[in-house]
């Protein structure tokens, strides 16, 4: 993304600041489908047109216009799916205020009224960055504004919707994963999350599986999968090194599994990542 978005889009790329009007303009090479990113800094997305399945941390989120999305910093996200309209506005933030910062991604269904309202708050981010000299205390006010905005919006739909009864199911998934996230390179097995969890295997089993649709298998193996396409596109770690550090007894067991999970071997996602 910040190798795409320069000065020759009419976009603004720095080291303290990305920002993007309309993503589209980059074309197809723009964020291929199927392959994680990692994201050093937070991420504030406005939907602009069309429709993406995303995941960011391993939960997935359907996007359309009308959305925004905010994650956090060192986040992983990965496009599943888009339509060819789908297109977005998007900044990157850093040390911004603890208190208006997101800890974890988080998805927001706007009304008209506040959509147009971000929409204002975007475009006077990106009449301020054209302003000479550019004042990055400026910027990280209206970022503050925005994100402070935004857990306004956040904690009036949490109040609206808090009648609805607690979910103890979803409350445990939201929990599970977040441990995936941590420990899926080095523990595999189902028992060490239950163990977390204070639940037993087969509750756990069956209770994600309610509330996903998915086993505890296989957001596992996402995990693993993520991790190891991000090694083999963004490093220069052998198989057998990748192997180790995502915690397979040898080479050939890891690559048995990639290939299981993704149809191409390592070797082969690595020189079509090269390609």
């Amino acid at each position: 993304m910040g190798q795409l978005a320069d000065k020759g889009h009419g976009e603004y790329l720095g080291e303290e600041l990305l920002m993007v009007m309309r993503a589209i303009q980059f074309g197809k090479n723009f964020m291929h489908d199927g392959q994680p990113y990692r994201v050093e800094d937070g991420r504030v997305l406005r939907i602009i047109s069309g429709n993406a399945q995303l995941i960011v941390n391993m939960k997935p989120y359907t996007l359309s216009k009308g959305t925004m999305l905010v994650f956090p910093p060192d986040s992983i996200m990965e496009i599943e799916k888009k339509d060819e309209a789908f297109d977005f506005q998007i900044f990157s933030f850093r040390d911004l205020p603890d208190e208006v910062t997101f800890k974890e991604c988080t998805a927001f269904h706007l009304s008209d009224d506040d959509w147009n309202l971000t929409g204002e708050y975007f475009q006077l981010l990106r009449h301020t960055l054209d302003r000479e000299p550019l004042s990055l205390k400026s910027i990280r006010a209206l970022q503050t504004a925005l994100l402070s905005e935004l857990h306004h919006i956040l904690t009036k739909n949490m109040a609206e919707g808090s009648d609805k009864p607690d979910n103890r199911k979803e409350a445990i998934l939201h929990h599970f994963v977040a441990l995936v996230n941590q420990h899926a390179d080095k523990e595999h097995n189902i028992a060490f999350y239950a163990n977390q969890l204070c639940l037993t295997p087969n509750h756990l089993g069956s209770t994600i599986r309610k509330a996903s649709g998915m086993t505890v298998q296989d957001w596992i193996h996402r995990r693993i999968i993520q991790q190891a396409k991000l090694l083999l596109g963004y490093s220069d770690s052998t198989i057998g090194d990748i192997a180790e550090q995502l915690n397979f007894s040898t080479s050939s067991s890891f690559c048995k599994f990639f290939k299981k999970e993704t149809q191409v071997t390592p070797r082969q996602y690595r020189e079509e990542c090269e390609v």
